[in-house]
C-alpha cells in the first residue's frame, strides 16, 4: 500500500481513506430468483452487468416492495452514488447512478460523499483499476471486498481542483470515447460486409450472370441452376462425445493425447498449446471422436457454431463433450468450403428457423445433420474457397488494425485519467481556459 501511495500522492493534497470520504459504503443482496413476488417493477435493482464505466441512466432490473421488507441487506441508495463491481467477470467496472436504487451483493456502493466529488472519485478508481484488482483476495476468482475499498488511501485535492480535474477528464474522456465508438461501428460494418460476402459466395457462386433457380429451402433462397442441394447427414461424418464417460479434470496430465475444447478454437484453427492432455487409455476409449488432419470441428454447447479446422495436429487428439467432429463422406465437398458455409448467415438462419420461439443453447445432432445447404461442383467449391480465403483475410487485416487502434486509445484514456487524478498533469493552469469555455 505504501508504494501505491508514493506514486499517487501530490505533496499539496491530503491523504484520506475512502471510508472517510463517504458516509455510506455498503452493498445489497439477491432475493431468491425463483420467487416472482420479489421481482415486481417497484424499485430499481442494479447488477454488476449494468455497470458501464459511465452514468447509469436507467435500471434494467427491479425488485418488489415485499423484497425490501423481507431482506434487511437491501437498501435504497440515492442518485449520484458511485458503484463498483467487487467480483466476477465485471470486477472493477464502475457506474454513477442517476436514480435511487438498490443493488445485488456484488456491487459496492459509495454514497453521500463528504469532501470529495463523486465524479472525481469515479475517475480516481478508474485510473487505479488494475492496481485495485491486484489487491483483491480470494482463491477461485479475484474479489475486491468492502474492506479493501474502505481502506484504499486517496490523495485528495481541494474541491475546486477536483472540479477542474473532473471537467478536464470529461472533455478528454468524451473525445476518446467517441473515437473508440466510431472505430467500433466500423468493425460492425466490416463484420456485416464480411458476412454478406461469405453468404453471397456460398449461395450464388462467383458468376454474376449465372442462371438461378429456387432451392426450395427457406433459409437458402435462390441458387445457381446447376447446383444441387443436400443435407449434412447425406454428405458428412458427424460424431460427438456423449457425456464425459467419467472423465474429470483431475485426470488432465502434462503430456499425452490432446483434449480439444471450444476454448481452444482460435481464428478458425486449434491453439494446441492451450489444450489439456489425457492418458492413452482415455483416448482409446472413444475411437469415433479421435481426430484426423483436416477435420472440421463445430461447437454445440454455449456459443454454438464456433468453427475450427484441424491443422498441424502435433499428436493424437480427441474431443470434449461440447464439440462435433465432421468430415466429408465420398468427397462430397472440400472441408474449407463447409467451413465457409457454416460461417455464413445461411446456417444462422437455419438455427433461428429451428428455434421455434425458444432460445437454443445446445446444437443437437439431429438438428445439425438435417441442415440443408447448397452444393456446387467441387471445381466451383475450390474457386469459392480461394476467393473467400483472400477476401476475408483482407477484412480481418483491417479489423485487426482497428482492434489495435481501439486498444491503444483505451490505454491512452487510462493513462490520461491516472495522470490527472494523481496530479501528474497540473490542470490548475487550465482553470481559466475551462472558465472561458463555459462563458462561450
Amino acid at each position: 500500500m505504501k508504494n501505491f501511495l508514493k506514486r499517487t500522492t501530490n505533496k499539496d493534497w491530503q491523504v484520506k481513506k475512502v471510508s472517510w470520504l463517504f458516509d455510506t459504503i455498503a452493498s445489497g443482496s439477491t432475493p431468491p430468483s425463483n420467487q416472482e413476488e420479489y421481482y415486481q417493477k417497484d424499485i430499481p435493482w442494479l447488477n454488476t452487468g449494468d455497470l458501464n464505466d459511465y452514468y447509469l441512466e436507467e435500471p434494467s432490473n427491479y425488485i418488489s416492495y415485499k423484497a425490501m421488507r423481507e431482506f434487511s441487506t437491501l437498501k435504497i441508495y440515492p442518485a449520484d452514488s458511485l458503484v463498483i463491481a467487487m467480483y466476477g467477470a465485471t470486477i472493477g467496472k464502475l457506474g454513477i447512478t442517476k436514480f435511487n436504487t438498490t443493488t445485488n451483493q456484488a456491487c459496492c456502493v459509495l454514497a453521500q460523499p463528504r469532501g470529495i466529488i463523486t465524479k472525481f472519485m469515479f475517475y480516481w478508481l478508474m485510473g487505479h483499476r488494475e492496481e485495485i484488482i491486484r489487491m483483491s483476495q480470494g482463491g477461485g476468482q479475484p474479489n475486491i471486498s468492502q474492506g479493501i475499498i474502505k481502506n484504499i488511501r486517496v490523495a485528495v485535492p481541494t474541491l475546486k481542483e477536483q472540479t477542474i480535474i473532473a471537467k478536464y477528464i470529461d472533455g478528454k474522456f468524451n473525445q476518446i470515447n467517441k473515437l473508440i465508438e466510431d472505430k467500433g461501428k466500423l468493425i460492425g460494418l466490416l463484420e456485416e460486409k464480411r458476412q454478406s460476402i461469405i453468404t453471397e459466395a456460398v449461395t450464388k457462386g462467383l458468376n454474376p450472370n449465372v442462371k438461378m433457380k429456387d432451392s426450395g429451402i427457406e433459409w437458402i433462397g435462390k441458387i445457381p441452376e446447376h447446383w444441387g442441394v443436400s443435407k449434412i447427414k447425406y454428405t458428412t461424418y458427424v460424431k460427438g462425445r456423449i457425456g464425459w464417460q467419467g472423465l474429470s479434470s483431475d485426470e488432465f496430465i502434462d503430456q499425452g493425447p490432446y483434449l480439444v475444447t471450444g476454448t481452444d478454437f482460435q481464428d478458425g484453427q486449434i491453439n494446441w498449446e492451450s489444450c489439456y492432455h489425457i492418458s492413452e487409455e482415455r483416448y482409446n476409449e472413444a475411437p469415433p471422436i479421435q481426430l484426423k488432419e483436416n477435420d472440421l470441428l463445430i461447437t454445440k454447447d454455449g456459443t454454438i457454431g464456433k468453427l475450427a479446422i484441424v491443422k498441424d495436429m502435433p499428436y493424437k487428439s480427441i474431443l470434449n463433450s461440447g464439440i462435433f467432429v465432421t468430415r466429408p463422406i465420398n468427397d462430397s465437398y472440400i472441408t474449407k468450403y463447409m467451413y465457409w458455409l457454416l460461417s455464413s448467415t445461411v446456417f444462422d438462419k437455419y438455427i433461428k428457423y429451428m428455434e421455434t420461439g425458444s432460445t437454443i443453447k445446445h446444437l443437437y445432432q439431429e438438428t445439425f445433420v438435417n441442415f440443408s445447404f447448397a452444393l456446387p461442383p467441387i471445381k466451383e467449391q475450390i474457386a469459392i474457397t480461394n476467393y473467400l480465403d483472400k477476401e476475408i483475410a483482407n477484412y480481418e487485416s483491417i479489423k485487426n488494425d482497428l482492434v489495435i487502434q481501439i486498444k491503444k486509445l483505451q490505454e491512452y484514456r487510462q493513462s490520461l485519467i491516472y495522470e490527472a487524478v494523481t496530479g501528474k498533469i497540473d490542470v490548475r493552469d487550465m482553470e481559466r481556459e475551462l472558465d472561458q469555455d463555459e462563458v462561450r
